[in-house]
């Protein structure tokens, strides 16, 4: 099976040779066509250390899990009090610019108590997020039992200047336009 065709190929480059007029042209193809062909082992071989290479370096696939609600929750929870005592530590450090987060403050004292180690949400929060966000909250509720009022912005109160504008549009866009004809009168 190779030897017929490697005879086909051969018979392939003389036809080139001989059916081309000149000859430069027909040695740029010959030698083209032999390139590929030689040119294709050096190139498998180069894919083959490529593919053992990647697999060398590339550790293998790590088995994911989902996690359970009960697993989420709780690593929601452990991280949160993670983060708030580095915010803790943080606001604690002598180079923290706690005057200038002060003044931004709308409740200066909340924050002084969160630094010392007292809770950030107080039980009057917790109860008002609960009863919003919570199983059976305002905003489930709403979401459930009325969906039309999602989808439904609040409507937005204009400027006067904005609702005059609009006025004025609305009765320049009722007057005729002079400058366009329905008739064959203007001819």
């Amino acid at each position: 099976m190779n030897l017929l065709m490697w005879m086909l190929q051969l018979k392939g480059l003389v036809l080139i040779y001989f059916g081309t007029a000149i000859p430069l042209v027909a040695y740029a193809i010959i030698t083209a066509m032999l390139c590929t062909k030689i040119l294709h082992y050096p190139l498998q071989a180069f894919c083959y250390v490529g593919n053992k290479a990647s697999q060398y370096f590339h550790p293998e696939k790590l088995e994911t899990r989902y996690l359970t609600e009960d697993e989420y929750r709780e690593q929601g929870e452990t991280e949160t009090v993670k983060a708030l005592e580095e915010l803790r530590i943080f606001c604690r450090n002598p180079t923290f610019p706690s005057w200038v987060a002060v003044v931004k403050l709308q409740s200066p004292q909340k924050f002084a108590n969160f630094v010392l180690g007292f809770p950030h949400v107080s039980a009057d929060e917790m109860t008002a997020h609960e009863a919003q966000y919570g199983i059976g909250g305002t905003l489930l509720e709403q979401q459930l039992f009325h969906p039309e009022t999602e989808a439904d912005p609040e409507p937005q109160t204009a400027s006067p200047e904005v609702e005059e504008r609009n006025k004025e549009e609305g009765l320049r866009l009722l007057q005729p336009n002079v400058l366009h004809f329905h008739s064959r009168e203007f001819l």
